[in-house]
């Protein structure tokens, strides 16, 4: 390989050198230490893997870019998971991350504000809530075409939101979290619900909420094409389900609650298709979310989400 490949730094070149060592404590100490120096060694690593290594070598460098880089994502969301949980977004594209680290995230954000700007230009604040939500659901389900992917619904894409823009198919709880950005960034009073087996959103009553009141004036299913309904809709699924009529079920859910059924819904996807090893990780990752979280969330309902509605 070409010594112009690598910046002047001896230590990393005999370290990338040695890759190919038959010793495995040797490779174990030199894994760590380049793991140690985190995502800036990862071009290094590639620009070795397209030169003339032996195939053990180029295999280790593929795992020592995934250790890398799934670090990366642990890492943060770990540091997003001991922040004030606001920026729910930033989590979402994170998970994503995991499975696509090559994501572009101004590419991502500017699809988002592209179609906040599209339903801004139809909204007014003299429309109702309805009327509102029909625009919306104008804009994403019928001129741009998102939808539930009822036909691979567990395929671990859907819980991605990168794919779920690029594609316009994703599962319930996705759909909702790009719902969500843009009700929040018009201002319009739209939260997350974590309805087991299925996450909704609700449109609550500003009036009560000014008075330190939750109520919804309905519920939305991003995963219909923001099909709306009311809270019979909801006891009787419940009832079908076998689940009394918890309040929580109901009610707005945190950030936090958000993320953690994300995982659960990407877990589920990588179980379903026998990738073991990303389901150990998962889990781990998912259980310090929990374990860790300074805002105590209610206990999570989203492990392998179906269709009710």
């Amino acid at each position: 390989m070409a010594p112009s490949a690598f910046p002047k730094d001896p230590e990393l070149q005999a370290m990338i050198d040695l890759l190919d060592d038959t010793d495995p404590e040797v490779i174990a100490e030199i894994t760590q230490a380049l793991i140690k120096r985190g995502p800036a060694v990862i071009p290094v690593l590639e620009s070795a893997w397209v030169g003339q290594l032996p195939l053990v070598a180029r295999e280790r460098i593929e795992d020592l870019i995934h250790r890398i880089q799934w670090s990366q994502c642990r890492t943060a969301l770990m540091d997003w998971n001991q922040s004030d949980q606001k920026d729910l977004l930033s989590a979402l594209i994170w998970i994503s991350r995991i499975r696509y680290p090559d994501l572009n995230e101004e590419e991502l954000r500017n699809r988002l504000e592209a179609l906040r700007i599209e339903i801004w230009m139809e909204i007014n604040d003299r429309m109702t809530a309805l009327e509102k939500v029909r625009v919306i659901n104008h804009v994403l389900f019928r001129l741009h075409g998102f939808r539930g992917n009822t036909a691979n619904y567990n395929d671990p894409q859907n819980s991605c939101i990168n794919k779920v823009l690029e594609s316009r198919k994703g599962n319930p709880i996705v759909l909702c979290c790009i719902y969500l950005w843009l009700a929040t960034r018009l201002d319009i009073p739209v939260v997350g619900v974590n309805l087991p087996q299925h996450f909704i959103l609700a449109y609550l009553d500003e009036e009560a909420e000014a008075m330190g009141q939750y109520k919804a004036l309905f519920y939305i299913n991003a995963f219909n094409k923001g099909m709306v309904f009311g809270e019979k809709e909801i006891e009787r699924f419940l009832e079908l389900i076998h689940l009394p009529a918890d309040p929580r079920y109901f009610r707005p859910c945190t950030h936090h609650d958000i993320v953690v059924r994300v995982l659960n819904n990407l877990i589920h996807g990588y179980s379903e298709a026998g990738k073991q090893d990303a389901v150990t990780d998962l889990v781990e990752l998912r259980d310090h979310l929990i374990e860790f979280n300074p805002w105590a969330p209610d206990v999570n309902l989203g492990e392998g989400d179906e269709d009710p509605f």
